[in-house]
């Protein structure tokens, strides 16, 4: 039998936990857990999973040790893992940073635009914490970040603990993308690995076959152009999302050379999807209406019984299994391919080196190793130079308090390629996140 992990769930009251410790037991045998360290700042929230999650433990692991703790401290000083799904500021702020932008005839997303800028201010703050407290313990801890944004994230974790191979940032959109690609093609997805290169949420898919051998890339593509893009959940999407996945076919009727994820479109129909997005309810409404509302209801169930019962077991074909199979190939030295992001270090040999980039990659007892993918077209190069010169700014916002950085990386970000109305989300986004975050003038008043 494999050594028992310790692992702590950071941002344990996501509603996305629940499947995640159903996926957990579902993969007991590949990655057994000795104990299971439920932390969150706000336990209130976990409350609301408490007993549903303790009962798929009882059920399926009995021998798994539990605790459930708000304390820095407890939850990071003995721990093998940390599964970070952090969200620094719950719903309540998500949902500013999606209809805040709108005002202004701006994207409302919670990763791109606006709306990823002052998540990514907030996350970062959120992070830093977490991880300072993690190294106080132990510098042996594998941190397995998958708090969005993780682009921003993901740079900024770079820039500050640049020596540190045991952060682990990820990303599950490429993985959806290839569970979807895989029910097209009828294929087994965990036989399926492709190349790829970008940056995180802003990349393209170039080769796709499997571990026989067996060429997809061509069929895929041509049966894109020809057919409706829908994700392998498509009955349990709603139409915002199934939207999302259209939008790659329209990419790629313009250029068919690769496979684009699903938020270029941001980038490439921002006008249109701002005229599409009612600033009153947006995707975060829809999620805690949908999705959240049917994880509490179900986990409501549960509180008082003694047994699981008839009460459906959670689980994550997407989220949940590519948590577990990272930290699987990570502490079993399995070396299992990915597409990780990662110090670029020439990987892209005509993209900045310092860059973290999006490519395919082995994960091990050693951390990441990407793949070499070789030059990249000047479309696709001047993409990511301007995404990155943002993602740069940003960070470089965040650790200076510049507020001039901050006003250049969102006039700079194609949703926006406007000085006044950078300057006017900027000031709107401050006020809402003064909690959170600050930014100094040159002169140096606070904003």
């Amino acid at each position: 039998m494999r050594k028992p992990q310790i692992i702590t769930i950071s941002g344990a009251g996501s509603c996305r936990t629940p499947a995640l410790i159903g996926t957990l037991m579902q993969m007991k045998e590949r990655f057994p857990v000795r104990r299971i360290i439920f932390m969150d700042k706000d336990l209130s929230r976990f409350h609301k999973i408490e007993d549903y999650c303790r009962l798929l433990l009882k059920t399926y692991s009995p021998q798994t040790e539990i605790i459930v703790t708000d304390d820095l401290d407890q939850a990071y000083s003995h721990c093998d893992f940390v599964f970070c799904q952090m969200r620094v500021g719950q719903s309540r702020m998500r949902s500013l940073d999606e209809k805040i932008p709108l005002k202004y005839g701006l994207v409302g997303q919670e990763t791109c635009g606006p709306g990823g800028f002052a998540y990514g201010m907030r996350s970062i703050g959120g992070m830093k914490e977490m991880v300072d407290c993690v190294r106080r313990h132990s510098d042996q801890t594998w941190i397995l970040n998958y708090t969005n944004p993780a682009a921003i994230v993901g740079l900024a974790l770079d820039r500050l603990y640049p020596e540190d191979q045991r952060i682990i940032n990820m990303c599950d959109q490429p993985y959806s993308m290839m569970v979807s690609f895989a029910k097209i093609l009828n294929v087994d997805p965990k036989k399926l690995r492709a190349r790829y290169f970008g940056l995180n949420h802003f990349g393209w898919f170039t080769d796709l076959y499997d571990t026989q051998g067996n060429q997809y890339f061509d069929q895929l593509r041509d049966y894109l152009k020809n057919h409706d893009f829908r994700p392998y959940n498509a009955e349990q999407r709603t139409k915002s999302w199934l939207d999302t996945y259209l939008r790659v076919n329209r990419m790629l009727n313009c250029v068919p050379e690769y496979i684009p994820t699903t938020y270029l479109q941001y980038y490439f129909y921002s006008e249109e999807i701002v005229r599409e997005s009612d600033p009153h309810f947006t995707r975060a409404d829809e999620t805690m209406q949908t999705r959240e509302k049917e994880v509490w209801d179900l986990c409501a169930k549960a509180v008082g019984r003694e047994e699981l019962g008839d009460l459906p077991v959670l689980t994550s074909p997407v989220f949940g299994s590519m948590m577990v199979e990272v930290a699987e190939s990570i502490a079993y030295d399995l070396n299992q391919e990915f597409i990780v992001m990662t110090r670029n270090r020439g990987l892209i040999d005509n993209f900045p080196s310092d860059a973290v980039v999006e490519v395919a990659g082995t994960l091990g007892s050693q951390g990441v190793k990407g793949i070499p993918y070789g030059s990249i077209k000047p479309f696709y190069k001047g993409l990511m130079e301007n995404q990155y010169a943002y993602e740069e700014l940003t960070c470089q916002a965040w650790m200076e308090r510049d507020y001039t950085k901050a006003l250049q990386a969102l006039a700079l970000n194609r949703t926006v390629n406007d000085f006044d109305k950078a300057r006017a989300v900027l000031d709107d986004l401050m006020e809402a996140n003064k909690e959170y975050w600050t930014l100094e003038k040159r002169d140096g008043s606070c904003i």
